[in-house]
């Protein structure tokens, strides 16, 4: 078989395009496809598809998969047309899109490589710039987002992350049924929520949106009452059992100035008993045996954890009433502080528990994305930064062939 025929049916390359010559460079390890069309053809113009006869040329190259590890290089003159009405235009070609120097085969391999590959090593791996790679990337993501279906859309999980040192945030939104991150806003104040309401609202009706389960973060509770006002906000387990922990960790801090033996067990209070090490549950017990309040915070936690395992509403708020009259009556200021919190975002929690609805997702999200930015050693744009974050959490369908 002819090689320019071969490598033409490798392409998919169809008339009236041809493979018109072929140069290899062993020395280089490159190789250059020259395409043509056949003489006399017509071609749609760009913006009315009428067709029309040529009106120039214009020299393109395209980077291509490699060919025999060879990396592969095509050349065509692409067709201008100018039909009544409309100025000279560059015809689309079948192999790329407009105005990107990769064909969509290239840009298929790198979306591909994405999922498994850090930025900096798909570049390295196919020698280009990871500028290129980002752009590519990026223009695949938004494609893939403009078709994100959100119509059974009704239950959002709403947090924020920190992004690099100084206070810098960006909050993420969520559909928790879906698993995904679905839109993302520069900081943590309460007009993130105004914002994702403009964007949702061009899809969906905001009103469909029943539950947003979030921490008990000020701004996030004005702005969920201001612009979502049809909907409950709910605090799941994750956010109170983090509160919990840090409570308790202010309690070991304080009481450590007096009691050494609390050293180097900050990371034992996290843990549930069943997790514990047989060295930390001894531990523990000799801590406990001294009478501590952090060994009396810890019991506190492990009992407001077993709110979550009752199943009846009315049977929880009996509960959780008597915890809270327990840790008001504590001597623990850390403790007494969030139990009196806890009783005035009660119903957030009792909701939560009703509904079933938990940010167990979002936490699982957000480590995912927490170890992506450690991974890229700091991104240069919001751009690549929101790029890399749907390419994380987002469940985009992205081609996987284009």
């Amino acid at each position: 078989m002819d090689d320019k025929l071969l490598i033409q049916m490798a392409l998919g390359i169809n008339p009236p395009w041809y493979v018109k010559d072929i140069n290899l460079d062993i020395s280089k390890k490159r190789m250059d496809i020259y395409l043509d069309f056949t003489r006399g053809t017509k071609f749609p113009c760009p913006v009315c598809s009428k067709l029309c006869d040529l009106h120039d040329t214009k020299e393109k190259v395209w980077r291509h998969l490699d060919f025999f590890h060879h990396e592969t290089y095509i050349h065509a003159r692409v067709p201008r047309t100018k039909c009544d009405g409309d100025d000279v235009k560059l015809v689309e070609v079948p192999w790329t899109r407009q105005n990107t120097g990769f064909t969509l085969f290239f840009e298929a391999l790198i979306v591909a490589m994405s999922k498994e590959m850090s930025v900096s090593s798909i570049a390295e791996f196919v020698n280009i710039h990871e500028n290129s790679v980002w752009i590519i990337l990026a223009h695949y993501v938004e494609e893939a987002r403009a078709k994100m279906d959100l119509s059974e859309l009704d239950t959002i999980g709403v947090d924020e992350i920190s992004i690099k040192k100084g206070h810098s945030y960006v909050t993420l939104f969520y559909d928790l049924k879906g698993s995904r991150v679905i839109h993302i806003e520069n900081g943590k104040k309460k007009s993130v929520f105004k914002n994702f309401r403009e964007i949702l609202s061009r899809k969906i009706d905001h009103d469909n949106i029943k539950y947003i389960s979030m921490d008990m973060y000020p701004a996030f509770k004005g702005g969920a009452r201001d612009y979502f006002p049809n909907a409950k906000i709910v605090y799941d387990k994750f956010h109170i059992v983090k509160m919990m922990n840090d409570a308790i960790d202010k309690v070991r801090r304080k009481e450590y100035q007096t009691n050494k033996e609390l050293g180097k067990t900050r990371f034992m209070w996290l843990k549930n008993p069943e997790n514990l090490s047989d060295r930390e549950i001894a531990k523990i017990r000799s801590i406990k045996d001294l009478d501590t309040e952090t060994a009396k915070a810890y019991r506190f936690k492990l009992g407001l954890q077993r709110l979550w395992d009752i199943k009846n509403v009315e049977v929880a708020r009996e509960y959780l009433d008597k915890w809270h009259y327990w840790g008001t009556h504590s001597n623990i200021k850390e403790i007494i502080t969030l139990a009196k919190m806890i009783k005035r975002n009660s119903h957030g929690i009792l909701e939560s528990i009703k509904q079933g609805i938990s940010n167990g997702v979002v936490e699982g999200l957000n480590n995912k994305i927490k170890t992506a930015f450690k991974r890229s050693y700091g991104l240069k744009t919001e751009k690549c930064r929101n790029t890399m974050i749907f390419l994380m959490a987002g469940k985009l369908r992205l081609p996987t062939r284009c």
